[in-house]
């Protein structure tokens, strides 16, 4: 634990992870370590606004991101996406929004405020632990990018949890 000790080196630790016996058995990914290809775990984030984490019910079980708003978002640092592009999104998503409640779930590249390369629209599922896995057709990307998932709508009552997401070609 000497981690971030070095002189001129501070290290800033904004979350809680929570690791179980039996889990999926991943390791959380460093900077630039992360592959779009695979499944990133919404929790793993390196930064937030206005998140909280739960445990889920979904298969796998473990954790996800929850009461998502309009405003919120996560950042996932050092997503690698390679030289050949990538063209879909897709996330594992659970609503539980009243009538009338929806939302974009949108995807940008390097800062929060960029234009989103791709979105796709959320509204109640079922109940909020109600999975479902919803693909979006997104920009090509490629290289290695800090993605942040961020989140809008028209109403202030919170309308979806994340579970996972991932990128593909």
């Amino acid at each position: 634990p000497d981690a971030g000790t070095q002189p001129g080196h501070s290290m800033l630790v904004d979350y809680v992870q929570v690791l179980s016996a039996g889990g999926s058995g991943t390791t959380p990914p460093t900077d630039g370590d992360r592959d779009a290809y695979s499944a990133i775990e919404a929790e793993s984030y390196d930064a937030q606004s206005g998140t909280m984490t739960e445990g889920t019910s979904d298969s796998g079980g473990g954790r996800n991101l929850g009461a998502l708003a309009n405003g919120d978002w996560v950042q996932y640092k050092g997503v690698k996406f390679g030289s050949s592009p990538a063209t879909q999104f897709k996330a594992r998503v659970a609503s539980g929004a009243p009538a009338g409640v929806s939302g974009l779930v949108e995807v940008r590249l390097d800062s929060r405020t960029s234009t989103p390369v791709g979105s796709f629209a959320v509204g109640n599922t079922g109940g909020w632990q109600s999975w479902r896995t919803i693909p979006a057709n997104i920009g090509a990307v490629t290289g290695t990018h800090d993605v942040y998932l961020t989140f809008t709508s028209g109403q202030p009552a919170d309308f979806v949890n994340v579970n996972w997401f991932g990128f593909g070609r």
